[in-house]
């Protein structure tokens, strides 16, 4: 039942339901952990959740101090900042708090706590995760959104000021000791941001099924996933104080981070460049790029038979031109755009758009093969 408290061990530990956070706090008392620095954000000290989840640490005896200077598109200063408040606060274990942001910043702080700068040392392109050693301090992770599932991943998306580049930091040491779902936590996510960042996971879900790999345990969970968050996140979006709806989409998204580790694609690599130079939202930038792209990638024999399969398990017909109806109907039900028109992204920016993408790490997973043009092509028909 996702409105009652469960536990498991895949990928990591998960302390999944209401109440887990509260259960959570007793469960590092008990470690004899006293002190922690909590990575929150702007948002999610507004709408109250810092306290409460400083509240339930207090009860236990535990103190957390907090930084919350997180950028919705967190830079490397916001690491090394985060880096100081652990050390200043003598902290002995880090607490990420919010949504992917938040815990991208918390998994770096973790890193910084113990190892020298540059963050471009350890950038994953440059095989920087051989200079990560398990020295860190534990972590512990606490999604408020259902999006991006870094709570069970091993990587944190940082910018970097040198390059303006998305930049990945990789490393198994990075998956949090506990993962925390908690759909109590949850409930306050605005409607449009419980949109963006649901489409979000069900990207993840998409491109990692659609992917050109063999990995049958991803493919797996990725497709119920993407039926779960289907059903659910209309639901969530409708009614905030949905607890199962909610508890599901929480569900969806730490299923999607399980299931790309086999990989992304290019409407990953298009929204991580709208973010960067428009400082758009990961997941309404996903949403507004994906129906184009997987028009694009159904060219591929191999994707157009996936989607096909996957419209079937949504209620659609057996092809992939009822995937992209099913889809599209989805995306404006939940208030998300099909499109990037109301954007005023210039078409002028469309050659440094494409640049970003076919540089971009998860440009190389897609299944179909992206050349030159392809990228302008799709924005001529987003803009």
């Amino acid at each position: 039942m996702p409105t009652k408290r469960h536990g498991y061990n895949f990928p990591t530990r998960i302390e999944y339901g209401p109440g887990a956070a509260k259960d959570v706090a007793k469960t590092l008392a008990q470690s004899g952990l006293k002190k922690g620095l909590l990575v929150s954000d702007k948002g999610v000290e507004q709408a109250g959740l810092g306290d409460t989840v400083r509240g339930y640490f207090k009860a236990v005896g535990i103190e957390l101090a907090t930084f919350s200077d997180v950028k919705p598109n967190p830079v490397d200063d916001n690491v090394y900042d985060g880096a100081k408040a652990f050390k200043a606060a003598g902290a002995e274990f880090v607490l990420g708090l919010g949504g992917g942001s938040a815990l991208d910043v918390a998994k770096a702080v973790k890193c910084m706590a113990t190892h020298e700068g540059p963050l471009e040392k350890y950038d994953d392109m440059k095989d920087g995760s051989q200079y990560i050693s398990n020295n860190m301090p534990p972590f512990y992770a606490i999604p408020t959104t259902a999006g991006t599932g870094s709570e069970v991943g091993r990587s944190s998306v940082i910018t970097l000021k040198s390059t303006n580049k998305k930049t990945i930091i990789f490393s198994p040491y990075f998956m949090p000791n506990i993962a925390v779902l908690d759909p109590e936590l949850t409930v306050t996510l605005p409607a449009k941001l419980t949109a963006a960042t649901g489409v979000d996971a069900f990207v993840h879900n998409l491109e990692a099924y659609v992917a050109d790999a063999y990995h049958p345990l991803a493919d797996g969970i990725a497709k119920e996933a993407m039926v779960r968050a289907y059903h659910n996140l209309p639901i969530a979006v409708k009614d905030g104080k949905n607890l199962a709806a909610r508890g599901e989409m929480l569900m969806a998204s730490a299923m999607g981070a399980t299931a790309f580790q086999k990989s992304l694609g290019i409407n990953h690599s298009i929204a991580h460049g709208l973010g960067v130079y428009f400082d758009l939202h990961h997941g309404l930038a996903n949403a507004a790029v994906l129906k184009e792209v997987m028009i694009y990638n159904m060219q591929e024999k191999s994707v157009a038979e996936k989607l096909a399969h996957l419209s079937m398990l949504l209620g659609g017909q057996r092809n992939a031109e009822s995937f992209i109806e099913l889809l599209s109907q989805w995306l404006t039900g939940v208030g998300m755009p099909t499109d990037l028109k109301s954007f005023n992204i210039p078409a002028s920016m469309i050659p440094k758009l494409e640049a970003y993408a076919l540089e971009d790490p998860c440009c190389s997973g897609n299944p179909r093969k992206v050349v030159p043009g392809d990228v302008a092509d799709l924005l001529k028909k987003l803009i």
